[in-house]
């Protein structure tokens, strides 16, 4: 099925619009694809506000192309937040019905000292142009940026969501359409800009483990004059993985939470021969476990409080039972957990 075309007259406007690739002009009206009468158009006749009084056929078409058409099928300069292109007519199939617009021309008798203008029909493949619109969407689209944190030094920094951008087809479309019809401007029409909100918009708590202070922090995002930072809302002691099995460092995140775990023996040599320990008050785990997203590392209580503040792990970060208790509502799945030396 052939697609869809916009037809309408000079006088009319036509809501569309799209990108193209420069393409060679044509200098030449294609031959006539019907007959014209013999003799004259009629003093009086302009075609597209083409004068053709006093023309033969042929010569009435090839003004009204040199004069209407030709300019029409010039690229339409555009830009998209200062970024510019150009849209070829011919690309989105621009047509112009002269041939039958010549036609009326010979059937019209103006009263002396009177003019008749005749309209031009003129049409576009709109599938074509909402195409190559959205072909240039896509290419010139910035995504918006998520909010995301990182660490300088040991403190938290947030960068901030920003909104991204793209080409608002329909309304381009709406606003390039009558300029398919008119004559090529010198300022390039702007398209119309589309805001894209970021997927992520705040960081929520951060978690910093300080290994060479034995000290874990949270900080959470608060908004003050100049912009949103990170505050530290509280400190917890820790212990921390003995030098034969460190507590590794880098950027990580909360990928479980367990109240009340059963502690289950790694598959490591010190482990071996080891049993399951239910939950309860010489469960290794304490009361409340944190999984992060370093292999078989998380946060948790113990009932050896006498460890926190030395290497004494097999590479957990241990607190002490209450601490890990009151830090469990303070970090959810997703978490950035930040492990520094």
């Amino acid at each position: 099925m052939p697609a869809p075309r916009t037809t309408l007259c000079l006088s009319l406007a036509v809501l569309v619009t799209m990108p193209a690739v420069a393409l060679s002009q044509a200098t030449a009206p294609a031959p006539p694809t019907v007959p014209f009468p013999d003799g004259a158009i009629p003093q009086g006749v302009l075609v597209g506000g083409v004068d053709v009084s006093n023309l033969a056929g042929l010569d009435a078409r090839q003004r009204v192309f040199d004069q209407f058409v030709t300019p029409r099928r010039a690229p339409l300069p555009v830009t998209f937040r200062g970024r510019p292109f150009t849209i070829d007519p011919d690309a989105i199939g621009y047509r112009a019905e002269v041939d039958q617009a010549i036609l009326v021309a010979f059937q019209q008798v103006p009263a002396p000292g009177t003019t008749v203008d005749v309209p031009v029909a003129q049409s576009i493949t709109t599938a074509r142009l909402r195409e190559v619109l959205t072909w240039r969407a896509t290419e010139y689209a910035r995504d918006g940026r998520d909010a995301a944190v990182a660490l300088r030094g040991l403190q938290p920094i947030i960068r901030r969501a920003s909104l991204g951008a793209q080409i608002d087809v329909p309304r381009s479309m709406a606003l390039l359409g009558p300029a398919f019809l008119a004559a090529r401007p010198t300022t390039p029409y702007a398209l119309v800009v589309k805001r894209v909100r970021p997927s992520v918009t705040s960081v929520g708590a951060v978690v910093v483990v300080d290994k060479s202070a034995f000290r874990l922090r949270v900080y959470r995002g608060t908004t003050r004059p100049g912009g949103a930072v990170m505050k530290r809302i509280v400190t917890y002691p820790i212990a921390i993985g003995q030098p034969a099995y460190p507590t590794p460092t880098g950027n990580y995140s909360v990928i479980m939470k367990q109240v009340d775990p059963t502690w289950f023996p790694p598959d490591s040599p010190w482990a071996a021969g080891l049993e399951p320990v239910p939950p309860g008050s010489g469960n290794p785990l304490g009361t409340r476990w944190i999984g992060t997203s370093a292999p078989g590392i998380g946060m948790h209580g113990t009932p050896n409080s006498w460890s926190i503040g030395s290497m004494a792990s097999h590479g957990c970060i241990r607190m002490y039972i209450g601490d890990a208790e009151n830090l469990y509502p303070r970090v959810e799945i997703g978490t950035r957990v930040f492990i520094r030396e």
